[in-house]
């Protein structure tokens, strides 16, 4: 079920489950942290599968707070977005990114146009005259329209565009930990409503290619990934010498 994201208020903390169930989690140990957990730290902490998962986080207190000048970071290893305020993480969600072919490029961008309603005018479908889709990931730029046909730019509604060459963030389809898109950055569409909100000109958002320095919660992902390898280790067995067999 989604809530629906006005200006956030109501619960404080809400975990949206859009794909997955908790009969797709594993059941990773972790060692836990010494002291009292933050919201975002216990979100990383019980979804074992983190981040390739199809979770958002929202934390209604912070958003409340957020301001066009809240920084936006995509970790691109990752696949997930977040949106800091005052240091700490108000959201969290999965993207996806261009694929191998189309890459999206790394760097530190601004938001310099949003429109609400937005196409693509380089890709998309392209129609015969009798208007049969003749090919559904058409390329403007490269391919010829045919005589009698037409071009119908993919749909991309709240469109937050960072790069003077067409890259933005925008609602699309999503799949946890995969790269899909031509370049542009890929939202859930409950956050990209909820990003179109708060997002202004000059919105500060940073394309990484790992994980944002001072990200709150590495060492409770380190820590998993140790344990992880540990336990695949112990699950092989030895192969025992020739002159012991």
């Amino acid at each position: 079920m989604f809530r629906k994201v006005g200006r956030f208020g109501g619960i404080a903390l809400l975990v949206v489950n859009l794909l997955a169930s908790c009969s797709q989690q594993n059941h990773v140990a972790v060692t836990p942290v010494v002291g009292e957990r933050s919201p975002y730290e216990k979100f990383v902490h019980r979804t074992k599968k983190y981040p390739t998962v199809m979770q958002v986080y929202l934390d209604d207190a912070l958003l409340n707070q957020a301001t066009p000048k809240s920084p936006i970071v995509i970790c691109l290893r990752q696949q997930r977005g977040r949106l800091y305020v005052d240091g700490k993480v108000a959201a969290d969600w999965p993207v996806s990114t261009g694929a191998d072919t189309h890459p999206t490029p790394t760097g530190r961008y601004k938001v310099r146009l949003k429109k609400k309603e937005h196409a693509s005018n380089r890709y998309g479908k392209m129609y015969n005259e009798k208007g049969k889709c003749i090919n559904d990931n058409a390329d403007a730029f490269t391919e010829q329209i045919p005589e009698g046909g037409r071009f119908v730019g993919s749909s991309m509604p709240n469109w937050m565009r960072l790069t003077s060459d067409g890259v933005g963030m925008h609602t699309g389809r999503v799949v946890a930990g995969k790269r899909l898109s031509h370049g542009c950055i890929r939202l859930p569409h409950v956050v990209a409503c909820m990003l179109f909100d708060i997002v202004d000109l000059g919105t500060p958002v940073s394309i990484l290619e790992d994980i944002e320095p001072n990200y709150p919660v590495a060492e409770i992902l380190a820590q998993r990934e140790i344990e992880a390898a540990e336990s695949a280790s112990m699950a092989e067995p030895e192969e025992l010498p020739e002159d012991a067999r």
